[in-house]
């Protein structure tokens, strides 16, 4: 074995500075923290050639005393704290005291700083981590040091570097952190001569304004929520509003911007079934909690925290956001009548809409929409839209008894709705296809003077056999009918999901976890076998014997994997949770498709049947994209410049 030396300070310093310098966005980075842990109120930063060739930082803080000047740049030196224990209690960026150490290492470095008290500031230079110069110098107090030629003595990183309009990306980056996780601090950037970044210091919406715009800062919702130990407050965006990616989140915890894979999660979760796939909201979250609760020592950049219990921080960071959403949720509703408190889908004495035809041998008559809903059946064709299309009956009947088995054609019937069983839960289609008790079929009919649900509003009609147009008080819906149904279709699916029998498998299943993944098992068990799951722990492995009607199907493999995505939810766990995408999948299939068109008739049964109780109609499907559009006429009359 060769002969074990100790390296020598020098080299170690440049081994030290891969882990703590990794570009010029690090050096930024570490040299902002100091000047904020100085008590910093303005920070101004100026890079050239992205950063590579010089990066200066100058600060109004309280400075470095004369005599501090070298020990400043040797490693670990720090005045952060004394012994391990003061981590439970630091409250500032820095503690690690290698940043310097290892930026100088790398670079040449000059360093002019003037504390409080002293008559001058004074100068320290520094070449590959070698002093090489100190004298007395002048400036107000505050610290001014400048990077030049970062990575001269070690060409293998400077090869790993990209080009300077991508290292200037990445600075800018890292500096609108640092504004977000210190709105209070008024920090400016310039690049090349040019500002980019100005900052002049406030609250957090004042740094997100400086950040992304005014038009950004002003469509985000506040945050605000406290639960045990915990708190949470920012800004996050409505679920019409969303980027491609998550470089739009911030998280900041306890004053420090940092990474948490424990975050992420539970900002999706909070936004579950409200966005569509490869979309994320935009979000900007300070979480408080004590000192001792989270450790910040992860990893030499301290951009990684690990957290004491996440369960909290997780629950806690849910309960925020959905709180905040739930309170902004638009309310695409059918108003109800100015002069009356009766819910505008009931009857009415006179129908509030006309169909644009009048049967002339019959006063009244109902129809069956079992061909929207049954599969075979033919649908009834498109709205019609001119007096050539008339409106053919079979059969009619003032018998409110009598049912009608044929439904209304046009001349030239349109192409069938098909609608699928959804067998794969046990529960027939037919069962839950309206939100009514009895369905579509037998619960509404359509009657001038009927007490029955009907829409008292205005159909103008359909487009593209996919969208449903209706007026009612001054607002104007427009209406995705597949989405609208697909949410109403999993909304039944989710109340009668429950297991009716125990399926024993041939072969138990077999399966290993983590000590993280079997203490949430373990936790997780008695709802398990509440659901009628078997499981069993043998020698440290898991046997599932048994497994509920509906999971009877899946594959237990690929269920069991899904299963760990809830770990660090709160809420008790239920077999929705564990099954939505499967749930999402059927209503999907059952629900009326894009280019089923519909007669009047059909889309006045859909619409009474989308409609709750309270006239509230689903905004989005299950899958988080909208399902309805409300406009009023002062929006339409903007976008056609009528009014501004």
């Amino acid at each position: 074995m060769p002969k074990i030396n100790v390296l020598d300070p020098s080299v170690f310093n440049m081994i030290s500075a891969g882990e703590v310098v990794e570009r010029p966005a690090s050096v930024v980075k570490e040299l902002v923290e100091n000047s904020i842990d100085a008590g910093a109120t303005s920070i101004d930063i100026s890079i050239e050639e992205g950063g590579l060739k010089r990066i200066q930082i100058s600060d109004d803080g309280v400075g470095i005393a004369k005599d501090d000047l070298r020990t400043a740049f040797l490693p670990h030196a720090t005045s952060k704290l004394t012994r391990i224990s003061d981590l439970d209690t630091l409250s500032s960026l820095g503690f690690r005291g290698e940043a310097l150490a290892s930026i100088a290492s790398v670079s040449e470095v000059t360093l002019i700083s003037r504390a409080r008290n002293a008559k001058s500031a004074n100068r320290i230079s520094l070449s590959g981590g070698k002093v090489i110069d100190e004298r007395e110098d002048s400036r107000a107090i505050g610290t001014i040091i400048a990077i030049d030629d970062l990575f001269f003595n070690t060409p293998a990183r400077m090869k790993f570097m990209k080009s300077a309009s991508a290292e200037q990306k990445a600075v800018s980056s890292i500096v609108q952190k640092l504004i977000l996780a210190n709105p209070e601090v008024s920090i400016t950037l310039s690049a090349d001569g040019n500002e980019i970044i100005s900052h002049e210091g406030g609250n957090l919406l004042n740094g997100i304004t400086s950040v992304y715009g005014v038009e950004v800062a002003d469509k985000l919702i506040a945050v605000d929520y406290s639960q045990v130990g915990i708190q949470v407050k920012g800004f996050v965006s409505p679920t019409d509003f969303t980027k491609p990616t998550r470089t739009w989140q911030t998280y900041i915890v306890n004053g420090r911007a940092v990474e948490n894979k424990d975050i992420s999660l539970a900002i999706d979760k909070a936004y579950e079934g409200r966005l569509v796939k490869h979309s994320y909201p935009i979000a900007i979250l300070d979480i408080i909690l004590p000192f001792d609760e989270v450790d910040i020592n992860v990893h030499p950049r301290k951009s990684e925290v690990r957290f004491r219990n996440k369960n909290s921080v997780f629950s806690a960071i849910y309960h925020a956001i959905g709180d905040a959403l739930d309170k902004i949720e638009i309310d695409v509703s059918f108003k109800k009548d100015q002069n009356t408190e009766t819910p505008a889908f009931l009857a009415q004495e006179k129908p509030a809409f006309d169909f644009g035809y009048r049967p002339k041998d019959v006063e009244q008559r109902r129809f069956d929409t079992s061909s929207l809903y049954e599969v075979g059946r033919t649908s009834a064709g498109r709205v019609a839209d001119s007096q050539v299309e008339v409106f053919r009956k079979s059969h009619a009947s003032s018998d409110m008894n009598t049912s009608y088995n044929e439904p209304f054609e046009t001349e030239k019937p349109e192409r069938e709705i098909k609608i699928s069983h959804i067998s794969d839960f046990g529960i027939n289609v037919d069962e839950f296809n309206g939100v009514y008790d009895g369905g579509y079929k037998e619960n509404i009919g359509y009657f001038a003077n009927s007490s029955t649900p009907r829409f008292d509003g205005k159909i103008v009609g359909q487009i593209f056999d996919t969208y449903l147009i209706v007026e009612r008080d001054g607002y104007v819906y427009v209406i995705d009918q597949h989405a609208a149904h697909e949410r109403v279709l999993y909304e039944k699916l989710s109340k009668k999901l429950k297991p009716e029998f125990v399926q024993y498998v041939l072969i138990p299943y077999k399966f290993k976890l983590t000590a993280e993944e079997s203490a949430y098992m373990e936790k997780i068990m008695p709802s398990l076998n509440q659901m009628g799951f078997v499981i069993e722990e043998k020698f440290g492995n898991y046997f599932v014997y048994a497994v509920p009607e509906p999971v009877a199907k899946m594959d237990v493999k690929k269920f069991m994997n899904g299963l760990f995505k809830n770990m660090l939810s709160d809420s008790d766990l239920t077999l929705l949770d564990i099954l939505k995408d499967s749930v999402c999948q059927q209503a999907c299939k059952a629900a009326i498709k894009g280019g089923d068109a519909l007669t009047r008739e059909q889309i006045e049964e859909l619409l009474v049947g989308l409609m709750d109780e309270n006239g509230r109609l689903p905004d989005k499907c299950p899958h988080g994209r909208p399902a309805v559009i409300a406009l009023t006429q002062k929006d339409v009359e903007k976008a056609f410049k009528r009014i501004v």
